[in-house]
């Protein structure tokens, strides 16, 4: 449970004492970006499955092709109950669907961007970049509202462009706190200065208050 005294103050990012707003300070047009993280999972899984099933059919195809019994597979059989097959019956239709299914569901792996796995951070100098994780951002930013005295600890939750910190605090007083903890955060992200400002968001909790 947590009180209603709460502060919220807007987006912190670009501030006067960053690298952007500093005189003589020049920035390309277009400042590179931190690259996407990448699916090899995805890539790998799809790769072995691809593999196996080249080297399953090729086997066959070899085993055919030497006057052999195909392994697991009567191929008289399966040609047969294939000829005989309707392109309506429904397991036809069932495996059409699936098949498409996870051709498209590839298809959005392949051109879809994965998602970023680190929040970028300004930098003055044009050709460097630099990010920070979200797990470490958020450890900052409870670290900056930890150290207010009369805080006891923070915990801080990011949800897009907007960081929560839930403060507790064994004060009987402590109407200015959250203010507080919202001032030392703010610095904080003033020095780490993301490129996409980062709203600022403190609620103190109830939990150990006298």
């Amino acid at each position: 449970m947590s009180s209603p005294v709460s502060s919220a103050r807007p987006p912190a990012g670009t501030s006067p004492d960053s690298p952007a707003a500093r005189p003589g300070a020049t920035y390309p047009p277009n400042p590179p970006r931190l690259p996407r993280g990448r699916r090899t999972v995805s890539a790998v899984v799809v790769a072995l499955l691809l593999l196996v099933l080249g080297a399953l059919v090729a086997w066959q195809a070899i085993l055919v092709q030497t006057g052999r019994q195909a392994y697991g597979v009567d191929a008289s059989a399966v040609a047969e109950r294939l000829h005989r097959t309707p392109w309506t019956d429904t397991a036809v239709i069932s495996g059409a669907a699936v098949a498409i299914v996870l051709g498209l569901g590839l298809l959005a792996l392949a051109l879809l961007p994965s998602r970023r796995r680190y929040l970028q951070l300004r930098e003055s100098d044009p050709v460097l970049v630099t990010g920070i994780t979200p797990a470490n951002l958020r450890r900052a930013l409870s670290g900056a509202a930890q150290r207010v005295n009369g805080i006891n600890a923070a915990e801080t939750e990011l949800h897009r462009t907007t960081a929560t910190t839930v403060i507790t605090s064994s004060l009987s007083m402590t109407e200015r706190l959250p203010a507080a903890a919202e001032d030392a955060i703010t610095v904080r992200l003033k020095q780490l200065d993301p490129v996409v400002p980062i709203a600022v968001r403190v609620r103190l909790s109830s939990k150990g208050r006298r």
